[in-house]
C-alpha cells in the first residue's frame, strides 16, 4: 500500500481511496499517479510517461494533461497551488507530498512477477503476429487480470490475445466461435471496468465485427477513436469495422498518424475494388507488396502480409498473367511462416494460382496447385472446387462425381460455420464450373442484396474463380450494386 495524505493507493487493484472510502479515478489513471509518486520527488518526464503508459501509441501531450488534470481532481486540488503533484514546465511532474509505503505490492505473490510487466511482455508478443509468441502472450495476460483485475489494459490485452488465437481459425471452412466469444467477455469486462480506455472499445469493435455485428462493431470502434483520437490503432480498427467512404477516412488518418501502416492499405484497397476503381487499388496493393518486402525478417510492429497476393489478383484482371502470376507465387514462398496470418495468405496465393491456370487451359498445373494447397489444408473449400474444375475437363466420369460431391460437401461446411458469404462465392465458382454462368450470376446477386452494409462481395471483379461471370449479362449491373454498398 502507498499512502500520502488521507489517500491510499493499492497497486494490486489499482484503487484508490480516502480515508477508506473509494475515489473514483480508472486504474490507468492510478498507475500513473503511483509512477509520479514511486520517483520520491524526483521529476518524471512526460516522455517517461507517455512511452510507459502509452507505448508504440502516437498522441498528444494532451493525453497526458487532461490525464494530470484528472488525477488533481480526484485528488481535490488545483494545479496553481500543488499539495501533492507539481508541474515543472516543459519538463514534467513532481511529486511533493510525504508518501509512506507499506503492506502488499503489485507483485504477484504466487509468481514474483510484476503483472504490470506481464501486461507489457504480453502487448509487445502480439504487436509481432507471431504464432511462436501468441502462447506466451495469453499466459502474460491471464496472469495480469488475475493479479490485476480492476486494470482495464489487462482485460483488454487478454481479450485481443483471444482474438489472436480465434484469427488463426478465422479463414477455415468452420471458425472457432468459442475463442470469439472468450475474447468478446473480456473485451466487454475492459469497457466495464473503464468505460475511458478506448483500447477496450476498440477491440471490442473488431470483434463485434468478426461477429458479423456490424452497426454494434461501428458504434464500439467510433467511440474508442473519439476517446482517443490521436491513436493510430484506433483508427485502424475503426477502418476495420467501417466501409465505403468511413473506411476510406479512417484509414487516412491512421497513416497521418503511422505513415508506415501497411494493413489499413490492404482495407482501402478493398473498398477501390468493390468501387471499380482497380488503379487505385493497385497502387495501395503496390506500396503494401513494397512494404512486405521491405518488411521480410525486421521486428515491426503489425508487419504487412498479403499483398503480393492482392495485387497478383489485381494484375491478373487487368491482363498481366505474367506479372500476376510472379507476384501470386511470392506471396506463396515468402519465408513468413511465424506471422499469424500467413498461412491463410500463402493458400489464397495458391488457389488464386490454380485458377489462372486453368483459365490458362493448363489442367496438370493447375491440379498440382491445388493438390499442394490441400496437402496444406484438407478440404479447403476453393482448392476442392478447383480440382472439381479440373476433373470436369477429363474422361473419368468417376472422379469427376467424386469431385463434386467434395466440392458440394466443402460449402456445406461453409454454411455450417456461418462463412455465408465466402459460401455465396464458392457456390457461384461450382455453377461456373458446371456452365451455369446465368445461375452464378443469380447466386451473387442474392448475396449482394441479402449481406449486411460491408465488404460483402468485394472481391468479385478480381477473382480468378469468378472469372467467367465478367462477360455475362448483367455483369455491370451486378458492379453496380457491389460499388454502391462501398460509396
Amino acid at each position: 500500500m502507498i499512502r500520502f495524505g488521507p489517500f491510499q493507493v493499492d497497486p494490486r487493484t489499482w484503487s484508490l481511496s480516502r480515508g477508506g472510502d473509494a475515489v473514483d479515478l480508472s486504474p490507468r489513471l492510478v498507475e500513473i499517479l503511483t509512477a509520479i509518486i514511486e520517483k520520491n520527488g524526483e521529476i518524471v518526464t512526460k516522455d517517461e510517461l507517455l512511452d510507459r503508459f502509452w507505448p508504440g501509441v502516437n498522441i498528444s501531450e494532451n493525453t497526458l494533461t487532461r490525464a494530470i488534470a484528472d488525477i488533481r481532481k480526484a485528488l481535490g486540488e488545483q494545479a496553481s497551488e500543488p499539495q501533492y503533484i507539481q508541474t515543472l514546465a516543459r519538463r514534467g511532474f513532481r511529486f511533493v507530498g510525504a508518501a509512506e509505503t507499506g503492506g502488499t505490492t503489485g507483485a504477484s505473490e504466487s509468481t514474483g512477477e510484476d503483472p504490470f510487466q506481464s501486461w507489457v511482455q504480453g502487448k509487445l508478443a502480439l504487436d509481432s503476429l507471431n504464432l511462436e509468441k501468441l502462447t506466451g502472450a495469453i499466459a502474460a495476460f491471464e496472469r495480469a487480470v488475475v493479479e490485476l483485475p480492476s486494470y482495464a489494459p489487462a482485460h483488454a490485452g487478454l481479450a485481443n490475445a483471444y482474438l489472436m488465437q480465434f484469427e488463426q481459425t478465422r479463414s477455415g471452412s468452420v471458425p472457432d466461435r468459442g475463442l470469439l466469444t472468450r475474447a468478446m467477455t473480456a473485451a466487454k469486462q475492459a469497457c466495464a471496468v473503464d468505460p475511458s480506455l478506448g483500447e477496450g472499445w476498440a477491440v471490442l469493435g473488431y470483434l463485434l465485427s468478426a461477429a458479423g455485428k456490424t452497426e454494434e462493431a461501428q458504434a464500439a470502434a467510433r467511440r474508442a477513436a473519439a476517446l482517443e483520437p490521436d491513436n493510430w490503432r484506433h483508427q485502424y480498427r475503426l477502418a476495420y469495422s467501417a466501409w465505403g467512404e468511413e473506411r476510406l477516412r479512417a484509414a487516412g488518418r491512421t497513416l497521418t498518424l503511422m505513415p508506415g501502416s501497411a494493413p489499413v492499405r490492404m482495407l482501402s484497397a478493398m473498398v477501390f475494388i468493390a468501387r471499380g476503381t482497380l488503379d487505385r487499388a493497385e497502387r495501395e496493393a503496390t506500396v503494401g507488396a513494397e512494404t512486405q518486402r521491405r518488411q521480410r525478417g525486421d521486428r515491426t510492429p503489425l508487419p504487412a502480409i498479403g499483398f503480393h497476393w492482392l495485387r497478383g489478383l489485381l494484375l491478373a484482371a487487368r491482363g498481366d498473367t505474367s506479372a500476376a502470376l510472379s507476384s501470386l507465387d511470392e506471396e506463396s514462398t515468402t519465408d513468413a511462416s511465424g506471422h499469424i496470418y500467413a498461412r491463410e495468405f500463402v493458400l489464397n496465393a495458391r488457389v488464386a494460382t490454380g485458377f489462372m491456370h486453368l483459365t490458362m487451359n493448363d489442367s496438370s498445373s493447375a491440379a498440382a496447385t491445388f493438390n499442394q494447397a490441400l496437402a496444406e489444408a484438407p478440404a479447403h473449400p476453393r482448392a476442392t472446387l478447383g480440382l472439381y474444375a479440373v476433373a470436369t475437363r477429363g474422361a473419368d466420369a468417376r472422379e469427376c462425381k467424386n469431385a463434386r460431391t467434395a466440392a458440394e460437401h466443402a460449402i456445406a461446411d461453409l454454411m455450417r460455420g456461418e462463412r455465408h458469404v465466402e459460401a455465396a462465392l464458392v457456390s457461384a465458382g461450382q455453377r461456373i464450373v458446371e456452365g451455369q454462368t446465368a445461375a452464378a450470376m443469380e447466386l451473387l446477386d442474392r448475396m449482394l442484396a441479402d449481406a449486411p452494409a460491408g465488404p460483402a462481395g468485394w472481391i468479385i471483379p478480381v477473382d480468378p474463380m469468378l472469372e467467367a461471370v465478367r462477360v455475362a449479362p448483367g455483369y455491370p449491373e451486378l458492379l453496380a450494386k457491389l460499388a454502391a454498398r462501398a460509396s
